[in-house]
């Protein structure tokens, strides 16, 4: 393989891991909210990319067998992998076809379709894994798509494994842009740093409502330090009255 060929092959590998990336916080930002339906496509965003980089990686097809053959041994990845599955290489290879043959399989049968939970929870309970069309098992981390169970976990370990390796090639082959990319990364990191740290001051700024209540409490304090003040006043007024009664 020419390195024109395996350039343009790294790059497309390296956006492919970026978007199984970006799948995965879709995912778990769903988990977190409880939100079935991102939780569900945010499942079946992690198989698409993760699908192209195990069929490019690879390949089902006798043809293509030694560019992916080439790839691996430029990323000294080992022929036994995680991600070597074939059912996860041509999962989207004549899906609709697929699809048909895997309602005609279940016809009759208790079948679960876009479920998150427990498929244990559903119906008798006894509903086997080929029945399962689309559902999530928080409980097993198990994502199953047209009666296949795939274990997200081990599927982000493979791919983020994939990633290190692809991103090495990329730094080697592509120096300049890596080093651009860096900048522009830290550059957004700071930028992010200091408008958090510009929210701070403005916040301190507003007086908490304990605080906004001293002043008042002062100005209520002094009259009462004016009425002390008129105490020795009556203490006078004490000795004109017994004065009188001795005149009498």
């Amino acid at each position: 393989m020419d390195n024109n060929t395996l350039a343009i092959y790294i790059h497309e590998l390296r956006n492919q891991c970026l978007h199984t990336q970006a799948s995965f916080d879709l995912f778990n930002q769903s988990v977190m909210n409880k939100a079935a339906t991102g939780v569900l496509y945010g499942g079946m965003m992690i198989l698409m990319p993760g699908s192209q980089i195990a069929s490019i990686l690879w390949p089902t097809r006798a043809r293509s067998r030694g560019r992916g053959e080439a790839l691996r041994k430029a990323l000294q990845l080992p022929e036994k992998h995680p991600l070597n599955d074939r059912r996860l290489a041509e999962l989207w290879e004549h899906s609709d076809e697929k699809l048909e043959e895997w309602i005609a399989n279940t016809k009759g049968q208790q079948v679960i379709f876009d479920y998150v939970g427990d498929p244990a929870e559903v119906g008798d309970g006894n509903t086997p894994e080929d029945s399962i069309f689309r559902a999530y098992n928080p409980n097993t981390h198990t994502y199953y798509y047209r009666g296949v169970g795939y274990n997200l976990q081990a599927v982000a370990k493979a791919i983020s494994d994939v990633g290190g390796r692809v991103n090495a090639v990329y730094r080697q082959m592509f120096p300049e842009r890596a080093a651009a990319e860096d900048e522009a990364r830290k550059r957004a990191m700071e930028a992010q740093q200091a408008a958090a740290q510009a929210q701070v001051p403005a916040a301190a700024e507003a007086p908490a409502p304990a605080e906004a209540e001293k002043p008042a409490a002062k100005k209520k304090a002094a009259p009462k330090k004016k009425a002390a003040a008129k105490k020795p006043a009556a203490k006078k007024a004490a000795p004109k009255k017994a004065a009188a009664k001795k005149d009498k």
